[in-house]
């Protein structure tokens, strides 16, 4: 059976078949004359990726489990044409497209850990908590979907005023507040200051929980000229799957950050314990001490299409403007006051 570029949506597989000199009419997504690739050059990655699931008596289909997922394949449609085409060819007891199955046990471990450690970090040993674990796991490897943070990017940060008529508070309010006064958030523990930030305005008048009216100053960071680019560890990256001889670790990966993205997206509520955000701080100083990246990106829950930014060390950026605004019916407006 030959296959196309469009027959998948994983960009490492897509880019693979591209590279393909025969150019036919696909005949598994009807693509017209496009790159096509036997299948029979894919056995091996399809047989390292079957491995590492395993059939259950019930729950998600291996068609739905891919798909669910990683987005791997164009469509559904697709996905049970190639499915039902190569599992009879592999070494598995998958046996067609809707076959219900589970991760093996290896990964379910691996990342269900991370619910192990959240409870034991909150109610049974805290600052001793057993790192050679997460190493063995092989988590100062997982946290390696990371960008470059430079000097072009504006990132974005409020202050709701507490009165009408106030004028823009200046730059250096604008920063973290002092360990003196900083409070432990999803990231930063009690008394360690981080930076949290928006890629956008209108996240930033979410994650402030601006109502019609207020008036609040926004500011506008950039990294200093002196750093050309920091490393962020990025929780909102798309992953390929595509990744022969990695899959084991690709998936785990994934799974990880997933769970991880999940409980650092959770919006702070005002009857909040702190002892919510141990678990996720920890995470945080781990991911500083064993990755070396300067920060974190992950989803706003509160502004679906937003990402929020936290830098572990605000003297890497300069507060480049500070700006008045009002809130109105539906949108954040510069003014004069």
């Amino acid at each position: 059976m030959e296959v196309c570029p469009s027959c998948f949506a994983d960009t490492e597989l897509k880019a693979f078949i591209s590279a393909s000199t025969t150019i036919e009419n696909c005949k598994v997504c009807n693509a017209q004359n496009q790159p096509t690739m036997d299948l029979k050059e894919l056995m091996d990655f399809f047989q390292e990726l079957m491995d590492n699931y395993t059939p259950v008596d019930s729950g998600d289909s291996i068609k739905n489990k891919i798909q669910g997922n990683w987005s791997f394949f164009s469509d559904h449609q697709v996905a049970e044409t190639i499915l039902n085409y190569l599992l009879p060819k592999l070494n598995t007891s998958i046996h067609n497209a809707n076959t219900p199955v589970d991760y093996i046990q290896e990964i379910t471990n691996n990342y269900g850990y991370w619910e192990t450690l959240k409870h034991e970090l909150k109610w049974s040993h805290r600052f001793l908590s057993n790192l050679d674990q997460l190493l063995e796991l092989g988590w100062d490897g997982f946290f390696n979907t990371q960008y470059r943070l430079t000097s072009n990017t504006t990132l974005f940060r409020a202050r709701v005023h507490h009165r009408s008529g106030d004028q823009a508070y200046n730059h250096s309010e604008m920063y973290a507040p002092t360990r003196d006064y900083a409070k432990g958030g999803r990231a930063n523990p009690l008394g360690i200051p981080y930076l949290y930030l928006c890629d956008n305005q209108e996240t930033v008048l979410y994650e402030v929980r601006a109502s019609y009216l207020d008036e609040l100053s926004i500011a506008s960071f950039k990294l200093k000229q002196n750093n050309e680019f920091v490393n962020i560890v990025d929780f909102t990256e798309d992953t390929p799957l595509f990744q022969p001889e990695m899959i084991q670790e690709t998936i785990m990966g994934k799974l990880l950050r997933e769970k991880v993205s999940k409980d650092l997206s959770k919006p702070m509520r005002r009857y909040d314990s702190e002892i919510e955000y141990i678990p996720t701080q920890y995470i945080c100083e781990f991911i500083r001490i064993y990755t070396g990246a300067s920060g974190v990106r992950f989803a706003s829950s509160l502004h679906p299409s937003g990402k929020n930014i936290v830098i572990f060390n605000q003297d890497l950026l300069d507060c480049t403007q500070v700006d008045l605004h009002k809130v109105t019916t539906f949108q954040l407006n510069s003014s004069e006051f």
